[in-house]
Parts: C-alpha cells; structure tokens; sequence
C-alpha cells in the first residue's frame, strides 16, 4: 500500500484525530510485516504495543476453566483494518486475549516506549490518542453486549418470554411503563431493537 493509503487507513481508524494529528503520529509508528499464523498478543502476557491493523484476518481465542478443566474459547474473528491492544494502554493490564493472524496484512505498531515519547513531546496527541482508545474501547463493550443480548432473545416467542429469559441472565428485568419511559429517555432516543414478534 503507498503512503497516502496507510495514512487514509489510520484517518479511518482514528477519526476524531483528523489528518493533522495522525500526520504527526506517523513517525512514531514503526512499520510491521505480519504473516499468517502469527500470534500477536497472548492472553496474560505482559505489553502494552497498540497494533494499527491496516488489512488482514485474525481470531481471537480465550482461555477459561470450567470445573477445573481449561476450555479454549474461539471468542472472535474479525477483518482488519482495526485496532487491536488499546485496552493495555488504557487498564496497564495483562492482555485479556490471544489474538493471532490468520491472513497477513502490513500494520504500525506504536510501542511503549514511543507512546511514552509522544506523552513528553506531544500532549495533545496523546490526550487524543487515550480519548480514540476510550472510543474503540466503549464501541466495542457496547456491540458485545449487543450480540449477547441479541443471542439469548433469539428465540423468544413473545415479549414475556424474551424478559423472563433475559432475567435469567442479566439480572431483573421488567417492562417499564410509558411515564417512567418518557421521564427516563428523550421522545428521540433510538434504543437497540432485538427482536420482532
């Protein structure tokens, strides 16, 4: 990909940055050839590396226990371009996956160390930076949730049932009625819709 491709990827990737501020988080960015198989991130490791995935495939895998036995999860699979370790930089925690290629792709790699440069020298773009990472991270819970919600109300054969099963999981759940509904929520708010009966 030429210059102004990759530059046009991290604008999409970072939008609240704008041309400016990516243009000078550029130098920072150290260009990485990943191949497939490639583990990327390892779940409990330590590092806090942000992956600026300009192409390419990878799935995601969770370990658990269950009764004492490890059970491998295959939480995700999901296209590039994307960003992938923002969570460490924001939580200074131990990754929370494994994340590993599964068709190569160029990406930028922004290290600790040049994470800490752009701190000393360049505070705005850092501030940005924290405040993209806190936007992905956000999007990301919310679209989550959304998916879970959306896979235990599948099923549902009316409004009832899909409450009865959505508390079995969530916690309590209950119709509102419309006065707590319009002293709660604006007329114009757009809820999630998960299903139609």
């Amino acid at each position: 990909m030429s210059e102004s491709q990759n530059r046009a990827i991290l604008e999409s990737l970072l939008p609240s940055l704008g041309g400016e501020l990516v243009s000078s988080l550029i130098p920072f960015l150290e260009s990485v050839d990943v191949e497939n198989g490639r583990v990327l991130v390892s779940q409990g490791a330590e590092g806090s590396e942000i992956y600026f995935l300009l192409g390419g495939m990878f799935t995601v895998f969770e370990k658990i226990k269950i009764n004492g036995s490890s059970v491998i999860l295959n939480t995700a699979s999901f296209p590039g371009p994307s960003v992938l370790g923002e969570v460490n930089v924001l939580n200074e925690t131990t990754r929370s996956a494994t994340v590993v290629a599964i068709e190569g792709c160029q990406c930028f790699v922004l290290s600790q160390g040049k994470f800490d440069q752009i701190v000393s020298s360049k505070p705005k773009l850092a501030i940005q930076l924290l405040k993209a990472f806190g936007a992905i991270v956000s999007a990301r819970s919310a679209n989550f949730q959304n998916r879970v919600r959306g896979n235990i109300l599948n099923d549902s054969r009316s409004i009832e049932a899909a409450i009865h099963k959505l508390g079995r999981y969530t916690g309590k759940v209950s119709r509102a009625d419309d006065a707590l509904d319009k002293k709660l929520f604006s007329a114009d708010l757009e809820s999630v819709s998960y299903i139609s009966f």
